[in-house]
């Protein structure tokens, strides 16, 4: 059991409300109702059993955990047990629960089709944003959305095109559907892993409640841009909130409104790996060049203070007010960089660890014939940065 506690704890986590229900359907001695109450914070633990031997070790385990003093800041959940028949029985068991419930666990084993079709009811009845861990056997397969649906337009356009080729007018042929978007389930597999329980190796599926596009926080998605925005590119970008994304290719990282977010399909991640694909060409053809732009700098800042680096040392430290952090920040201005704070800092890590290889002595300086080096880093830095988004994409 520890390790399948270890895999929700791991995998599922951050998915756990700060407050909210858990059920073990099918809890047995109660072993994931008292690790939930240990490591989550939630409001109510429920375990519903129908075996009375296993009632009668829930009781004890009840008893003993209102004895528990929890650490310091840790409220303590109220711990429940349900004996009932939830197939037979799922009105009086667990109708009134499920809407309250914010993640599930059931452990499927044992379970034949009677009890799928109860948890599916169940899962059909949890709120929006709960959570389903189900061990064995999968969520029934039409509750669950499938993001990858939305290609199914382009066989409408092939039925179009079909049609006119025989000379029929495709009237009332729908060529934008978009199932996905409309789907009333909502359920979307997050996560699947092997976990070694007391008994074997099994397959353990986490689960999600959605409303389109399906996303949780920090989910790679696809938007598409306001409609003033002059380039109108659906790219790939990191998934805020409804018409909020962060875009991957923003180094500043900043949330920005858009018109319309998508689910990260096949179909959207093929679009997005060639996009970047690109991407990556163009940053190494801009690495390639622009190290002139070294010397324009260091010129900039002498027309201000023509003793800088006279003795051909750069200190390369970039100090508050310094001249060399004021080269760096022309630098990358005439680079095409925004000034952002999340970029300075990426630059000014890249900027130092770079010149630190290049000062073995440790002497704080480098050679002003080494500056180009420094900034060389930098830019391949900046490549790196890109060439890691395209493989997050490919993954």
């Amino acid at each position: 059991m520890d390790s399948f506690v270890n895999f929700v704890k791991e995998k599922c986590g951050p998915l756990f409300p700060n407050q909210g229900v858990f059920l073990d359907l099918g809890s047995g001695v109660g072993k994931n109702c008292l690790a939930a109450a240990l490591l989550h914070p939630f409001q109510k633990i429920i375990g519903v059993e129908a075996l009375q031997s296993l009632n009668d070790v829930e009781t004890a385990v009840q008893a003993k955990f209102a004895e528990v003093e929890l650490p310091e800041g840790m409220t303590k959940p109220e711990l429940s047990f349900v004996k009932g028949d939830f197939v037979a029985e799922f009105d009086s068991v667990l109708e009134t629960i499920a809407p309250e419930v914010t993640f599930a666990v059931v452990v499927a084993t044992t379970f034949g089709d009677p009890e799928m079709q109860a948890v599916a009811k169940l899962a059909q009845k949890m709120p929006e944003g709960a959570s389903l861990v189900t061990v064995t056997q999968k969520l029934e397969d039409s509750l669950v959305v499938d993001v990858n649906r939305e290609p199914r337009k382009r066989r409408a356009l092939a039925t179009r095109k079909a049609l006119a080729q025989r000379g029929v007018e495709p009237k009332g042929i729908e060529i934008e559907l978009e199932p996905a978007e409309n789907d009333p389930n909502g359920w979307r597999l997050k996560h699947s892993d092997s976990v070694e329980l007391e008994w074997g190796t099994t397959s353990c599926y986490l689960y999600k409640k959605y409303t389109y596009p399906f996303c949780d926080v920090g989910d790679i998605c696809m938007a598409a841009p306001l409609p003033e925005v002059e380039d109108q590119t659906v790219a790939p970008a990191y998934y805020v909130g409804p018409t909020t994304v962060r875009y991957m290719d923003d180094l500043a990282e900043k949330a920005v409104e858009v018109s319309k977010v998508y689910p990260f399909c096949e179909e959207s991640r093929k679009k997005a790996v060639k996009l970047y694909l690109q991407k990556v060409e163009a940053e190494k053809a801009k690495a390639a060049q622009g190290d002139e732009l070294v010397a324009q700098a260091v010129a900039k800042i002498r027309e201000e203070k023509e003793t800088f680096a006279q003795d051909g040392k750069v200190p390369y430290k970039l100090d508050e007010g310094s001249d060399t952090l004021a080269m760096l920040s022309n630098l990358m201005s005439a680079y095409g960089l925004p000034e952002d704070e999340k970029v300075n800092n990426l630059v000014g890590e890249r900027w130092i660890a770079g010149c630190e290889e290049l000062d073995p002595d440790t002497t704080g300086t480098i050679a002003e014939d080494q500056l180009v080096s420094a900034w060389q880093k930098v830019k391949a830095a900046l490549v790196g940065v890109v060439e890691g988004k395209l493989e997050e994409l490919r993954s």
